[in-house]
């Protein structure tokens, strides 16, 4: 036990050590042009016979420098070609994030999703989902007025049971990774 404390006690040093020392080399963030941000998200992916469409853009206002709030749309759609299965995904999501240091943000977002489910082109399930994500991630600025953003999201009413027994269910797991661009106006 008293070696665990001493390995552990090491390794929180280090990493310690290790993230002051990378946070150095982060730039500086850039001014922006505007209060009001545009972007969004987008993606697409095909795995045999599972094709999965998001589009999620998102307007955004500047309430001062470092905070952000704003709404984004979702759109979702999960196809499974050899079941003739297609899912829907309609929502909203209202959202915050604030910068803390040189492009490093904390992010929380409740999100509103609609979901249809039709089997040989018959409705057969409609639900409302509502989840709640926190966490954080990085933003890129590439010139003055524009950004990339990489999100790590953690869904706080993610719910393992529903997700087995609702085929509807939109999330298969807890974490979700997001990447997308932003522009100031």
């Amino acid at each position: 036990m008293k070696r665990f404390a001493i390995i552990a006690s090491l390794c929180l040093m280090l990493f310690g050590f290790a993230g002051k020392a990378s946070a150095q080399f982060l730039p500086d963030v850039p001014d922006m042009k505007g209060k009001i941000t545009l972007g969004g998200d987008f993606d697409f992916g095909m795995y045999g016979n599972y094709m999965n469409l998001a589009i999620a853009p998102q307007v955004g206002y500047r309430i001062f420098s470092p905070w952000e709030v704003g709404l984004r749309g979702i759109y979702n759609l999960k196809c499974y070609f050899g079941f003739n299965e297609y899912y829907h995904y309609f929502g909203v999501a209202p959202y915050t994030n604030f910068q803390i240091y040189k492009g490093l943000f904390a992010h929380v977002e409740d999100e509103y999703l609609y979901g249809l489910a039709r089997y040989n082109h018959e409705s057969y399930g409609k639900e409302w989902y509502n989840s709640i994500f926190v966490g954080g991630g990085y933003r890129s600025y590439s010139y003055e007025g524009s950004y990339f953003y990489l999100m790590l999201l953690y869904n706080l009413s993610w719910d393992y049971g529903k997700f087995l027994n609702d085929g509807l269910y939109p999330y298969a797991s807890p974490i979700v990774l997001r990447v997308g661009l932003c522009f100031s106006l």
